[in-house]
């Protein structure tokens, strides 16, 4: 009851402030009045680099199949002050998106109640919301942030909602009743086969140990000690890295002028790799984009297991980790395959429904 107490606390003091950011803070959004403008709300700048890709690929995206498209992007930080300049300049042609990711859902209240405010506050626009998973806790809080969410998102007459795999589908058709929820994958594996990447055949010599720190963790800090344990006894290297840029304690700030340099960073050290094992979904696409097979265990959520299931049934050069063995992970990587992209080709062809809803026709 105290952490329902608490939640509901801090989302009446967030819409005050937001409110107030709207009203008061006002900051000026310049549109194009020669193009449709798309713009695309939501932007991290904080240092999780699966969130910076993501940021990537929705750049990446529109831009090959939306040429003649006028892109905006503002931070998330910026929604509220920003959302009375939009819906003062925007027209019926122009498109309001939000940033895709797993965080629509209870986990993380700041980037859902922002997603919230500006789906209140644009119910006479097009809003399309990029690829997302969804996931409200079992409990009071839960379900508190599920009913928030479910009364504003149903009251608004031209949402759609994209989700990135079978589970979030299912959440969102019966949370979301009166939205148009569509499959789509991961935007980020639109970027297969973007780079270079050398070929890895056995036997593995260099392990990559990509593993969270945080809530989403299944794994315990003696499972965590006894696996890097047991693969530094087996392989020859074994470096162990985050998804985040630049040291653990490092509070640096993405932005479109360092993002390029830190992923291209991020992604040397996987290609560095000849396994990359990992409990992280952007771990995983990491690895994918790089050519390189990859170990990986579930998280806390539905989001690792269901994209698998998804889009990567029968992939030989990933393999989901559900037994928390040394015995069966030493087991899994004999039986990893390298990579291959040719196989994720199919994947890379399933932005249709996404495609359509940026155009208005779904």
């Amino acid at each position: 009851m105290y952490k329902l107490i608490k939640r509901v606390v801090r989302t009446v003091l967030s819409e005050i402030w937001m409110n107030y950011q709207y009203l008061f803070r006002r900051k000026q959004v310049r549109l194009s009045k020669t193009k449709t403008n798309i713009i695309l709300f939501g932007i991290p700048n904080h240092p999780n680099l699966g969130d910076q890709a993501i940021v990537s690929a929705e750049r990446q995206f529109i831009a090959d199949n939306f040429p003649n498209i006028n892109l905006v992007m503002i931070d998330e930080t910026d929604t509220a002050s920003s959302l009375w300049g939009v819906k003062m300049a925007a027209t019926s042609h122009d498109l309001v998106m939000y940033h895709g990711g797993g965080n629509i859902g209870s986990l993380y209240p700041l980037s859902e109640r922002n997603r919230r405010f500006l789906i209140k506050k644009l119910k006479q626009q097009r809003v399309v919301i990029f690829p997302q998973s969804i996931f409200f806790e079992d409990n009071m809080v839960g379900k508190y942030e599920q009913r928030m969410s479910s009364r504003i998102y149903n009251n608004h007459p031209k949402l759609v909602l994209t989700v990135r795999e079978n589970y979030s589908l299912e959440r969102s058709q019966a949370i979301f009743s009166t939205v148009k929820c569509v499959l789509t994958p991961d935007i980020v594996f639109s970027m297969i086969d973007t780079l270079d990447s050398s070929s890895v055949h056995k036997p593995f010599r260099k392990i990559l140990l990509v593993l969270r720190g945080d809530d989403e963790s299944c794994l315990t800090a003696q499972f965590k000690a006894e696996l890097a344990a047991a693969l530094d006894d087996r392989f020859k290297l074994v470096k162990k890295t985050d998804m985040m840029a630049g040291e653990p304690t490092n509070t640096i700030v993405i932005n479109d002028n360092n993002r390029a340099r830190l992923l291209a960073e991020k992604l040397a050290e996987f290609a560095w790799a000849d396994l990359v094992v990992t409990d992280r979904l952007h771990g995983t696409l990491f690895s994918i984009l790089t050519g390189r097979p990859c170990l990986v265990f579930a998280n806390n959520n539905h989001k690792i297991e269901s994209t698998i299931s998804t889009w990567l049934q029968g992939a030989r050069h990933i393999k989901l980790i559900n037994r928390y063995s040394i015995q069966v992970i030493e087991k899994s990587i004999s039986e990893l395959e390298h990579q291959s992209q040719d196989n994720l080709h199919e994947v890379k062809q399933k932005y249709g429904s996404l495609k359509k809803a940026i155009q208005g026709q779904l």
